[in-house]
């Protein structure tokens, strides 16, 4: 359940019994009350959830948490909208916004023509004058007719306006949220809960809801304008009786609703907790299942709904009290304004038409000023999606920001950098076959995790084209966390890490010493930043349990080096900066074919899947239909497929049987792909030249705590003990 804020019609109260109804019937709204309305929300979660953090339960700073202040609001309600009206499509939204706002213009102005109407109407009425009556009768249904179209467009165009904002801000944020891996840090640190709600729903509330107010202030500014100078003109008594019921009920109502920010704010997060914990269950259905854990299941997914169930009874309290007052509030205006000019109606001083034209334009005054009163629950609950956008907004930009000097000190430097070809070369133009070509270069890195505990000191080594290294030590060690590391995912800790990329399709071709030493470029002056591109480099990161996309068969394959629609056209600025030797342009393979894709299904053992899913452009939900060994040999083709220079795998044969296990590694090797592995069974020496054993850190000793060795050298590390 997700509350979302909209505008809906609630017209004013007059003492025109039928005039000023129809008044407020074509008004549509600008009378309206911002309000919330609880409903199902119905959307596709699997991908947003396996990037969202796991939730935590009610917690004490949940509880206490305060809401912010009007200044913080404020700023940063200005911080996420002014993005999009400086954006590219910054001519086309503001032409958008300036013909709502000319359509509000004009909706106000129908608004004072219909008070005059109505006062004439009611002077006829009470004069028996029938041909007047019918005159001011017909104009009625001719500015029914000229009118209807300009509060419809209005409302259209506005809501056109919201949808091509939401549009953009969508993309905005999608873009920061995958950009700089932030989507993996959110979720390891649980910087914050539930991206994917803010991203969906929160934007959607924000752009619609933003809109309304904005028109809501603007006709409530050119209501003042017009309609004061009517209601001071009839009866200056009547205004200053407005001022000051107007103001005693905003006072009231901001003191009767002041919890509802927070209460909005947690429920948002409550209902996506509970929301989540579903989403869990249906993605770890068999493991669920096999462990015979649907009580747990039941018990944990009830205390989320229990606590969202809580909050939500204490809101509807807070709510119901804040309704006392404000249903009271509206229905007192029924009679305040007749009740004021009436001994004037009775003196014979007024017409009874200016009795109806004093309460229309009471009502239209008072709507500006009770803003507060009328929208109070409105604008609570929209402050708390102003509040869990901007919150996510500034981890955005955390994530995001370039880090200055002293920053960079305190983390593991990552950097990646491209082999020059077009040195190094005999007199004859051949390479001599001895060279050896380093690919990666650990100095002095120290692994921590977030909360400053090392796991890994001091450790530098180097691995050379064809040096397989196995990693090897207890769980706990540090083992993933250093392939983190060269991955660029993780960043706790010192020193420097190094990958010096191949040009692809250069996986055989030697290089001699010199190249190394002399012609390496950072990889950021050539194709530009690197963050995020660790694919395109050439260096493949592989889990234990691979990611599988929603989508055919096929785009599992060609993931993540290829989209569906790809094609094999050479970037021109990749072509220009290399133009000098062809084979020095580091860009990606061409696009597998469909034989390719069935060859390299037979080459790791899962050609029977084209048989089984109807081929290669058959869809299914991947993860659940193959088995956990099914989906690494999966991985392994997307491997073989790609061709990466470098390949860090995860234990990602831990589901496979020796036999095929050997015949993927046999595979990459003849690929000529240097991998470093992480294993936990004796066999994987075979395939590996490097040993690196990592035993668990003694944070009371300064020794460093891992050795570095040839196979050959090693005396096989007792896997039992791990």
């Amino acid at each position: 359940m997700v509350t979302q804020a909209k505008l809906v019609v609630e017209p004013h109260f007059s003492c025109g019994i039928t005039v000023s109804t129809l008044e407020s019937s074509l008004k549509f709204g600008h009378r309206s009350s911002l309000k919330f309305h609880s409903f199902t929300t119905r959307r596709r979660l699997s991908l947003a959830a396996e990037a969202e953090t796991t939730p935590p339960g009610p917690t004490n700073q949940d509880e206490q948490r305060k809401p912010p202040d009007l200044q913080t609001l404020t700023g940063r309600f200005w911080k996420i909208a002014v993005p999009y009206w400086s954006s590219d499509d910054k001519v086309q939204a503001r032409l958008q916004l300036a013909a709502v706002f000319a359509l509000t213009l004009g909706t106000t102005g129908i608004s004072v023509g219909f008070n005059f109407l109505g006062r004439d109407f009611y002077n006829a009425l009470a004069n028996k004058d029938q041909e007047q009556f019918t005159k001011q009768l017909l104009y009625y249904l001719a500015a029914f007719a000229g009118g209807i179209p300009i509060f419809v467009l209005r409302d259209y165009a506005r809501e056109k306006l919201a949808l091509r904002w939401r549009s953009w801000m969508t993309s905005y944020y999608m873009e920061r949220y995958l950009k700089n891996k932030t989507f993996y840090k959110i979720q390891s640190q649980s910087t914050i809960d539930n991206p994917d709600q803010r991203i969906v729903d929160d934007l959607s509330s924000f752009t619609g809801t933003a809109l309304s107010f904005s028109l809501t202030l603007f006709n409530a500014a050119i209501d003042l304008i017009s309609f004061s100078n009517i209601l001071y003109g009839i009866y200056p008594p009547l205004f200053i009786v407005l001022l000051a019921y107007s103001l005693g009920g905003t006072a009231i109502s901001i003191f009767l609703g002041r919890g509802l920010v927070g209460l909005n704010f947690l429920q948002e997060k409550k209902e996506a907790d509970f929301r989540y914990g579903l989403v869990r269950v249906r993605e770890n259905a068999e493991s669920i299942a096999f462990y015979g854990g649907e009580e747990n299941e039941m018990q944990l997914l009830l205390s989320r709904f229990k606590s969202a169930f809580e909050n939500l009874n204490q809101l509807l309290i807070s709510s119901r009290n804040l309704e006392f007052f404000t249903s009271g509030y509206r229905y007192l205006i029924q009679i305040l304004p007749a009740a004021v000019v009436a001994p004037m109606y009775f003196s014979g001083k007024i017409e009874f038409g200016v009795v109806n034209q004093s309460a229309s334009a009471f009502n239209h005054i008072l709507g500006d000023f009770s803003l507060i009163v009328y929208q109070f629950q409105a604008i609570s609950a929209f402050s708390a999606v102003i509040d869990r956008l901007g919150e996510f907004d500034d981890v955005l930009d955390s994530s995001n920001r370039k880090k200055g000097d002293h920053d960079l000190k305190e983390e593991i430097q990552l950097s990646f950098c491209l082999i020059s070809c077009s040195n190094g070369l005999q007199s004859n133009g051949s390479m001599p076959l001895s060279s050896r070509v380093k690919l990666l270069d650990v100095e002095q890195l120290t692994v921590q995790t977030p909360s400053k505990a090392t796991l890994i000191k001091d450790l530098s080594f180097e691995i050379y084209e064809k040096d397989h290294l196995l990693v090897t030590g207890p769980s706990g060690s540090g083992k993933t966390s250093l392939l983190r590391a060269v991955a660029g995912l993780w960043n706790f800790g010192s020193g420097a890490i190094t990958i010096y990329v191949r040009p692809r399709g250069e996986l055989d071709m030697p290089h001699s010493p010199d190249v190394i030493s002399s012609q390496v470029t950072s990889i950021n002056e050539i194709i530009g930043d690197s963050t995020g591109r660790r694919n395109s480099e050439g260096v493949i990161f592989l889990p234990q349990k691979p990611y599988m996309v929603l989508g055919t068969l096929r785009q599992q394959l060609l993931y993540p080096t290829w989209t569906e629609d790809s094609d094999n056209v050479v970037d021109d600025a990749k072509q220009s900066a290399h133009a000098g030797d062809a084979r020095c342009v580091n860009v990606r393979p061409n696009r597998p074919t469909s034989d390719d894709l069935i060859q390299v299904l037979n080459d790791v053992s899962l050609r029977h899947l084209l048989s089984r899913f109807d081929g290669l452009d058959s869809t299914y939900e991947w993860s659940s239909v193959l088995s956990l060994g099914e989906q690494q040999r999966l991985a392994f083709a997307r491997l073989l497929l790609a061709k990466p220079t470098l390949a860090l795998l995860d234990e990602s044969t831990s589901a496979l049987d020796e036999a095929n296990e050997a015949r993927l590694y046999q595979l990459i090797q003849a690929a000529g792909i240097t991998y470093i592995s992480i294993g936990h069974r004796s066999t994987l020496y075979k395939y590996h030249k490097k040993v690196l054993h990592i035993s668990t850190a003694n944070t009371a000793s300064n020794q460093r705590n891992w050795s570095f060795k040839n196979v050959g050298e090693d005396s096989i590390y007792d896997f039992s003990k791990q």
